[in-house]
């Protein structure tokens, strides 16, 4: 038998999915040498959902195809994104250490791939990392037409960590904020919080509010400015998600009245590009994932990204730095 090595970014993964990643075989066949004792973990039999650790060595059958390093092929971006960032498959990247990636996800480019989606976060990330151990995922998602941060996962250990904390199952998740323009004049002074029930309509395939049944969707607002654009009034509004519901900030404002520029989904077409940007990133300091085996502690991380807009939308930089509560 042939033995491969469990690595640091590796650590924490289902045996199973240990192999798909490492061995060129279906799934059904994996279970099967999984089933007969010819994958052995440390030299005893395990089960196919049993988790492998650092430094496990994992021993296959000889006749079992490894993957090469690189060997995935490689994706190539659409000219749209492949120009943007200087001709190459490369999100620009915010911040990074051994656990994550912080991304400024680009209008237009959608988090993960699908039907009619030549590019994604994921499949770019695939390109640039594809002799790495572990290729960094997304954790979260944007929508296609949002832009900004965008947490990524180097590691298995950091990529269930990340997702538990922004799924609220930490004791201290992570914060993250949003800018956005909305038709109309905001009518609340300060900030304010909106809740709701929300849930999609299986007939017309969007989200709505107001039924009983839906889950609760909450956030924390307040506007900045309000302007005159196109002849239309304009509110630049700040948003603290306190839960992440799909199209929540767009569904939320349009329910109210206060459809956001561009959203031709929930609002009516207008010309414009989605006017939504995640401009803000808080994460706590994690032990599991942001400390050293030093024992020196890691501070949580502040990170602001602005957005790109232009004239009539374009924003100062001061403008939304004040935290909210």
């Amino acid at each position: 038998m042939d033995a491969l090595t469990v690595s640091r970014a590796e650590s924490g993964q289902k045996l199973l999915n240990f192999l798909q990643r490492r061995i060129e075989a279906a799934a059904g066949e994996l279970h099967k040498w999984i089933r007969s004792g010819q994958v052995r973990v440390n030299g005893g039999r395990s089960k196919a959902f049993d988790r492998v650790s650092e430094g496990d060595l994992v021993r296959v059958p000889p006749f079992a195809a490894l993957k090469a390093p690189g060997s995935a092929s490689p994706v190539r971006p659409r000219p749209a994104f492949a120009n943007a960032f200087g001709g190459a498959a490369i999100l620009p990247i915010i911040y990074e250490d051994e656990d994550i990636l912080v991304l400024n996800k680009p209008s237009g480019l959608p988090s993960q791939g699908g039907t009619g989606h030549a590019d994604s976060v994921a499949s770019l990330l695939a390109a640039r990392f594809r002799h790495a151990e572990f290729v960094p995922a997304p954790v979260h998602r944007l929508d296609k037409d949002t832009s900004g941060l965008l947490i990524a996962g180097k590691s298995y250990a950091a990529l269930r960590r990340l997702s538990d904390a922004l799924a609220g199952r930490t004791e201290t998740p992570p914060r993250k904020e949003y800018l956005a323009w909305v038709w109309g004049r905001w009518p609340h002074a300060g900030e304010s919080e909106l809740r709701d029930r929300m849930e999609k309509n299986r007939q017309t395939e969007r989200m709505e509010t107001g039924r009983t049944e839906g889950k609760e969707a909450r956030s924390i607002v307040r506007a900045l400015e309000t302007r005159d654009v196109q002849g239309r009034t304009a509110t630049l509004m700040l948003v603290r998600l306190l839960t992440g519901r799909t199209h929540q900030i767009r569904v939320q404002f349009a329910s109210r009245g206060y459809p956001l520029a561009g959203d031709s989904r929930y609002g009516r077409p207008d010309g414009e590009r989605l006017r939504l940007h995640a401009f803000r990133l808080t994460l706590p300091c994690m032990p599991d994932i942001r400390q050293k085996n030093t024992g020196s502690k890691k501070k949580s991380l502040d990170l602001i990204c602005m957005p790109d807009w232009q004239t009539p939308w374009q924003i100062s930089m001061d403008l939304p730095r004040r935290r909210q509560r």
